[in-house]
């Protein structure tokens, strides 16, 4: 009887096993290349952040911020709203169907935080923010000058887009209870120089910026 040439059938088996091991990481390359060539599914953009106005009573009054429309602006809100600058300060300026203003440390229209900011609107040479003031806007008071506002502000009651590239919108309402209680306010009776009989005390603001740092604003400081 013959021996059979253990030799032979050793090599083949390594061989082949050599053959699939090469099949194996081959194939594993090919699916590596396919991975890194996919084209990658887009990010999510992050959320605006929303601002909410708590007042006295515990209304509340909440707007989404466009970071992306008036940059400084928005992060100046941010920055002032959060270390508590508004808390426990008053809508000063009431008039029915036009706006209500608020955001001056002395409540009288005369104060602010110490430094102004560059307006972001057209009439300043600001390109990019096209807000238009509708009912339920929210935007910066300012003085004659284009870079006079710091932090008082005013919500549209009614739509007045001759409002439009003149100041810095930087933000809508919400929702629909936002409008109801901005209506409250605004219906409140004020004496010849529009300011409130019973004062409109503002809680506090807040910002949620979901977790984004949108830093601290570029400011004019007062001279």
């Amino acid at each position: 009887m013959r021996q059979r040439k253990k030799g032979f059938f050793s090599d083949r088996r390594r061989l082949i096993a050599a053959i699939v091991v090469g099949a194996l990481l081959l194939a594993g390359a090919l699916l590596l290349i396919l991975k890194l060539t996919e084209p990658k599914a887009p990010e999510e953009p992050d959320p605006n952040p929303v601002a909410t106005i708590t007042m006295s009573d515990g209304a509340q009054m909440r707007f989404e911020l466009y970071p992306d429309k008036a940059p400084n602006t928005v992060a100046n809100f941010i920055s002032l709203a959060n270390r508590g600058f508004y808390n426990d300060h008053e809508f000063f300026r009431v008039v029915a169907g036009v706006l209500i203003q608020g955001g001056d440390p002395q409540d009288n229209g005369t104060g602010g935080p110490g430094y102004t900011i560059k307006g972001e609107f057209a009439e300043n040479g600001f390109s990019g923010n096209d807000i238009s003031h509708l009912r339920g806007t929210i935007s910066m008071a300012r003085q004659s000058g284009y870079d006079t506002a710091g932090s008082q502000f005013f919500i549209m009651q009614g739509s007045y887009p001759e409002y439009d590239g003149k100041y810095a919108a930087f933000g809508r309402a919400a929702d629909d209870q936002t409008l109801s209680v901005l209506d409250a306010i605004a219906a409140q009776p004020t004496d010849s120089t529009y300011l409130p009989l019973t004062r409109q005390v503002i809680r506090s603001i807040s910002v949620n910026t979901f977790g984004v740092d949108y830093g601290d604003p570029e400011k004019i400081e007062d001279e």
